[in-house]
C-alpha cells in the first residue's frame, strides 16, 4: 500500500550558508505503524522561491544533527539513528513562478524502525545559502 506523509519543516528566518542545519529533525507519527517501510519519492515545494539545495536525513529515532542555522554537529550515537539521505539538488527545482517545486523518483530507500518506534524523524542540512520563511518548505514523501 502505498502512502504519503506530509511534511512542513520548521526553519529559522534568518540566512542559511552551506551546511548549516536547516530543519532540526521532525518526527512523523505512524510511518512505521504496520513495520518497514521503503521511501519511494520525494516532493519538495518551496514556497518561498529559493530553490536552494539541500539534504534531507532520515533517523530512525529521536536525536539532534546540530542547532537550527548553525554548522552541523552530530554526534556518533545520533549519527547511528540515521536511515538515509536524499540529496535534492538545486538543479532538481523547477520553476513555477511564485514558488519552486522539486521531485525526487526511484528513491528505493528501505527503512525501519528503532526497537519500540511506530514515527520516522526527518532533518534537512542546507548545501548552499539562502533565507526562507519560517514554513516555507514542504515535503511530500511517499512510502510503499
Amino acid at each position: 500500500m502505498t502512502q504519503v506523509y506530509d511534511v512542513t519543516l520548521v526553519l529559522d528566518t534568518n540566512a542559511y550558508a552551506d551546511g548549516d542545519v536547516l530543519a532540526v529533525p521532525q518526527e512523523i507519527d505512524g510511518v512505521f505503524a504496520n513495520g518497514p517501510r521503503k521511501l519511494i519519492s520525494v516532493t519538495v515545494l518551496d514556497e518561498d522561491d529559493v530553490g536552494q539545495a539541500f539534504d534531507l536525513v532520515f533517523m530512525d529515532a529521536d536525536g539532534t544533527v546540530g542547532t537550527i542555522n548553525a554548522a552541523v554537529t552530530i554526534s556518533d550515537a545520533d549519527a547511528r539513528k540515521i536511515l538515509g539521505i536524499v540529496a535534492v539538488a538545486a538543479a532538481d527545482f523547477k520553476d513555477m513562478i511564485n514558488n519552486k517545486v522539486a521531485t525526487k523518483t526511484g528513491i528505493e530507500l528501505a527503512m525501519a524502525p528503532a526497537s519500540g518506534q511506530y514515527s520516522l524523524w526527518v532533518a534537512a542540512v542546507a548545501r548552499g545559502a539562502g533565507t526562507w520563511t519560517a514554513a516555507g518548505i514542504r515535503v511530500k514523501l511517499g512510502f510503499i
